[in-house]
């Protein structure tokens, strides 16, 4: 049977330690429910109650749910959060998920920027998110940066490249991974590290051509790195 997303008896519950901000008391409620009715729960804090309430009472809430139960909220509330920064009523700057970010676990932190990544729109915010959680620039970073196709994080990547050009077989690997992706953008870029790192055994038939000396510039230019990669 699937999960319920909403109950209108839950959500009666719910609203009471909402409109007070009364988050001991949404963890007490939560605990007395069966878990079927936690997981409607979650759902309903998560697409509804916490999605447009003030900001200061979705952090307040998400770090009392997060504390109690990660497994079962933080990825829930991360979705939430991500529907806030696309409406910019939150922010990565936001005080609270400093918090949350310093303190995630190795697969919090997995679980969080692989959510994140794919929905970030420029590089800096992508460099924010790492600071936040963490990862250092160079290999750290590129663990993930291989993962996501968008251009923020492909720019990123061939700039995290860099710090580790002395590894011939990494590059190699991470541009053989662009390669199998398959997408447009992905292969440009593995054309791009290919002229970069002097990669003349990686063979693929490229329809991107640049010449060394234009290679600098799609390093220090997103604008510049866009234009020949998208």
């Amino acid at each position: 049977m699937p999960d319920r997303h909403y109950s209108k008896t839950i959500e009666q519950h719910l609203l009471q330690p909402l409109k007070e901000a009364d988050s001991d008391g949404l963890i007490r409620l939560l605990s007395s429910f069966s878990r079927s009715e936690q997981r409607t729960a979650g759902y309903m804090l998560g697409e509804r109650l916490l999605l447009d309430c003030p900001a200061e009472l979705y952090w307040q809430m998400t770090e009392a749910l997060v504390s109690y139960d990660s497994k079962a909220y933080l990825i829930t509330l991360m979705k939430t959060f991500l529907l806030r920064l696309s409406r910019g009523t939150a922010s990565l700057s936001d005080v609270p998920f400093g918090r949350l970010a310093a303190g995630f676990n190795e697969v919090e932190r997995q679980k969080v920027a692989l959510l994140l990544l794919p929905e970030l729109e420029q590089p800096k915010q992508v460099e924010h998110l790492f600071q936040l959680l963490g990862l250092a620039k160079g290999r750290e970073q590129l663990v993930y940066l291989v993962r996501v196709d968008t251009l923020p994080c492909l720019f990123l990547l061939l700039r995290s490249l860099r710090y580790v050009e002395h590894d011939r077989a990494e590059v190699l690997k991470v541009s053989r991974q662009l390669m199998k992706r398959g997408s447009g953008s992905s292969f440009n870029l593995a054309s791009i590290v290919k002229v970069a790192f002097g990669l003349d055994e990686l063979s693929g038939t490229f329809s991107l051509r640049l010449q060394p000396y234009q290679i600098a510039r799609l390093e220090q230019s997103y604008e510049a790195f866009c234009q020949s990669v998208g």
